[in-house]
């Protein structure tokens, strides 16, 4: 969290070089799983519907181009199902909460008088807060439900009864929209770079799938 506060300053402090924009921004996401792994056969990837929500912050670069940040608290995961080709394995619904940081450059053009249109492409990182796993296991006994809370660790060994997740999320960001007066209309894609899962065979990475609302206002 210092780290992500230390970013946000660092970008007010240049606010002297150029325009600076800030306010708030709120998303609808959808949520998935994206299988990097070689068992992909094994399960089957869904989306949750998730929400993003913070404080966004944009200036200007030139007549064109912007680079936009902000700290956003933001849901990830997603559902998944063992499918007929897997003995064994586990159907459940993945939420993880995160505190992310973007940064994006943007590029508008005019429209008309009155719209503009946004294209962005970025980075992002993600310190994970808090999660919960829900679903049940299939074993050669039976079903056994699942009802915990997500473990952030980097360590790579198994912990019975515990969802592991690692405690960093890195990825891409790409977006388009309109900018009409102070709003920002935007559709959103990001994927991670990394498996999010720390043990085991999965190999899992975050993806979201969204829109997104953004009202700025000059920063004097």
């Amino acid at each position: 969290m210092k780290k992500c506060l230390m970013i946000i300053l660092c970008f007010v402090s240049v606010s002297s070089f150029a325009q600076l924009r800030i306010g708030i921004k709120g998303s609808y996401q959808m949520a998935s799983l994206f299988d990097k792994g070689s068992n992909q056969q094994y399960y089957d990837l869904s989306n949750i519907n998730t929400i993003a929500a913070g404080l966004a912050v944009e200036k200007d670069l030139g007549k064109y181009f912007f680079i936009q940040s902000g700290i956003n608290y933001t849901q990830k995961g997603g559902f998944k199902r063992y499918t007929n080709l897997a003995t064994s394995g586990s159907t459940t619904t993945l939420k993880v909460n995160y505190i992310e940081v973007p940064v994006n450059l943007v590029y508008k053009e005019k429209l008309n008088k009155s719209l503009k249109l946004i294209l962005a492409a970025g980075l992002y990182g993600a310190a994970g807060i808090s999660g919960t796993e829900k679903g049940y296991d299939l074993t050669l006994i039976g079903n056994t439900a699942i009802d915990r809370k997500v473990q952030f660790t980097n360590s790579s060994t198994y912990v019975n009864n515990q969802t592991s997740v690692k405690p960093l999320d890195f990825g891409y960001h790409l977006s388009a929209g309109i900018e009409w007066n102070k709003f920002q209309f935007t559709a959103n894609f990001s994927r991670g770079f990394n498996s999010i899962f720390p043990v085991g065979s999965t190999n899992f990475a975050n993806q979201t799938l969204g829109i997104s609302v953004a009202y700025l206002l000059p920063w004097k």
